[in-house]
């Protein structure tokens, strides 16, 4: 093996180089991103260009956008140099390769990225819709009940209470009149 890296000319040992120190670093983040040890850290390098949450770690000049830059440059460096084009026009084309898959891996990972969805709920989006009991709501501002309401496309189960008095039962129709300690329901019976 030693014999066959040190027959090669010096620009094919720099091109092979890059290319094979960044396929290891191209494996080693997806095999980090598979198992889900990646580093929180490992996105120090990241330029925001994009609409996305800061710490997104999607970024122009990220660590996986650089690696694929690498990854382009030195496999296509190397492949024209073995197929006997001059070292002015290796260069040019691994560069325009390594931008090529730098982008490209950009945008890759920028539309994985809108395949994510928040679980975050804005419990004041309930107010005004109609809900169900689910456990029986004491009344006169006291807790332990819980309703039942779709809002933002999902059923949601929340603590609930109500000011008036009187109890309400499960299956009894109720409407949201407002939201307490962020994520339970303020409830009135739903008039008839």
């Amino acid at each position: 093996m030693t014999e066959w890296w040190n027959a090669l000319p010096l620009v094919l040992q720099l091109f092979y180089g890059i290319g094979i120190l960044s396929s290891l670093i191209v494996i080693v983040q997806l095999v980090l991103s598979l198992t889900g040890i990646a580093a929180e850290g490992s996105e120090a390098f990241d330029v925001d260009v994009g609409g996305f949450d800061s710490g997104s770690g999607i970024g122009l000049f990220s660590t996986q956008t650089i690696a694929a830059f690498f990854l382009g440059f030195g496999w296509m460096g190397a492949a024209a140099i073995n197929s006997g084009l001059s070292v002015l026009i290796a260069s040019l084309l691994a560069l325009v390769f390594g931008v090529g898959g730098m982008l490209a891996m950009y945008y890759l990972l920028r539309g994985l990225l809108k395949l994510q969805s928040k679980g975050n709920l804005d419990y004041e989006r309930a107010i005004g819709k109609v809900g169900v009991v689910y456990v029986t709501i004491p009344g006169s501002d006291e807790d332990g009940g819980q309703v039942q309401v779709t809002f933002q496309g999902r059923l949601t189960t929340a603590s609930a209470r109500k000011t008036s008095p009187g109890i309400m039962k499960p299956g009894e129709r109720v409407r949201i009149t407002g939201v307490y300690a962020v994520s339970s329901f303020l409830v009135e019976p739903l008039e008839a």
